[in-house]
């Protein structure tokens, strides 16, 4: 028959492996999400260095606007856009949009994309909305490199798409152009 301290050694010893074990494995889990943490700050740090190298390509930003229309017809005169023809300069150029729905059931704008074809980046903005809003009423403004069109894609919450498109004249342009 064992003693009472050989007992409670025994159960010492025991718990101090638990801890051991489960600090070793809480350890190898912290190790394993080391490299996709790095990983990130690595992606991160290597966009930011390319942002204003990169030359604007009009047909990857259409293919953009195509991906995000899905192949689905547009819907005709469903976006309101206010927009100036000419820009004197483009590091801020205003723009305001209205999406003609009644907010009521799926009559709403789950998200509205702006894109700037022009642009080395050309999804400017995206706007998410809901039947709470009331209004799709935006007003912003953005930055533009070149003259070139402007476009917005309004999904709405029924699955239908509505465009709008613009060109605008910049006379001296931004984003490192």
């Amino acid at each position: 028959m064992k003693t009472g301290t050989e007992m409670t050694s025994r159960i010492n010893r025991t718990s101090v492996s638990r801890r051991a074990l489960l600090g070793g494995a809480t350890a190898l889990l912290g190790l394993a999400a080391v490299p996709a943490w790095a990983e990130g700050i690595r992606n991160r740090v290597s966009m930011f260095r390319r942002t204003f190298p990169v030359q604007p390509d009009v047909a990857d930003a259409e293919h953009l606007v195509g991906i995000v229309l899905r192949g689905r017809e547009p819907v005709p005169d469903l976006i309101d856009l206010k927009l100036p023809l000419l820009a004197e300069n483009g590091d801020s150029i205003p723009l305001s949009f209205d999406v003609r729905c009644s907010f009521e059931g799926n009559d709403y704008p789950k998200t509205v994309h702006i894109f700037v074809l022009g642009n080395p980046f050309p999804e400017v903005a995206r706007y998410h909305y809901g039947p709470w809003n009331g209004s799709a009423l935006t007003e912003m403004r953005f930055r533009m490199r070149q003259t070139s069109d402007v476009v917005l894609v309004a999904e709405l919450a029924d699955g239908r798409v509505a465009t709008a498109r613009q060109n605008v004249e910049v006379l001296l342009g931004a984003c490192g152009g």
